[in-house]
């Protein structure tokens, strides 16, 4: 059986990306490299064949600030999240009135953050870990509410839509902000791959939105 990642991360990711489309992902990971390999990591599947691990490059000329993204993922404690680690700390849910506290494994993430979801040894994670309810990301540091939009807008909001596009492999042209026919046809090729009879790529709908999320998840 494919191994999976967990919803809850998908759900992070896509947040992640609409917030800061133009972001680089040199440092991003899921599944686990051969050093991970026959070690205890979240990013080796567990026993259900789910990552329960990803990392997110740090890149805050694009948005995607790993300071400002890891200490609100530790205020917002998401039901699912286990532990962050960013630069050279850790936060654990299960020592969350400790704080950060120093961490000294061999790399010191200084590049990417790493979260990690669900409960129980690392790479042997059980649920909660495929909870879908939002991280906070987007309404926080941009990208902001994507339903409601529609074809003649513009700003950030736009720019998370085309970004998300892109990641689940629909091209909307350039990440520029504008809500034309390119990010209207990519929109309209994405809900009806996603088994949508809908004729209309100009108005982005919560139905939207979810097949959308649900295009990321099968990518991911």
């Amino acid at each position: 059986m494919a191994w999976r990642l967990a919803k809850s991360l998908v759900v992070l990711r896509s947040e992640i990306n609409a917030a800061a489309p133009g972001r680089s992902t040199a440092s991003d990971g899921t599944i686990g490299d051969d050093a991970h390999q026959g070690t205890a990591s979240d990013h080796n599947p567990n026993g259900s064949n789910v990552v329960c691990a990803a990392d997110f490059t740090h890149h805050p000329g694009s948005g995607a600030d790993m300071h400002q993204f890891a200490e609100h993922l530790r205020r917002a404690n998401h039901r699912d999240i286990k532990y962050i680690i960013w630069n050279k700390r850790i936060w654990s849910k299960s020592r969350a009135g400790e704080g950060w506290r120093s961490y000294g494994g061999s790399n010191p993430h200084t590049r990417h953050m790493h979260v990690s979801v669900g409960v129980g040894s690392d790479g042997q994670s059980r649920q909660p870990y495929d909870d879908t309810s939002s991280w906070g990301i987007q309404a926080k540091f941009g990208g902001g509410e994507l339903i409601g939009l529609k074809r003649g807008d513009t700003g950030d909001r736009v720019k998370g839509l085309q970004g998300t596009l892109r990641f689940a492999g629909y091209d909307p042209g350039s990440v520029d902000g504008n809500y034309g026919s390119k990010t209207a046809a990519a929109v309209l090729k994405m809900r009806r791959a996603e088994g949508s009879d809908t004729a209309d790529g100009n108005n982005f709908t919560g139905w939207a939105y979810a097949q959308l999320m649900r295009a990321m998840a099968k990518k991911y």
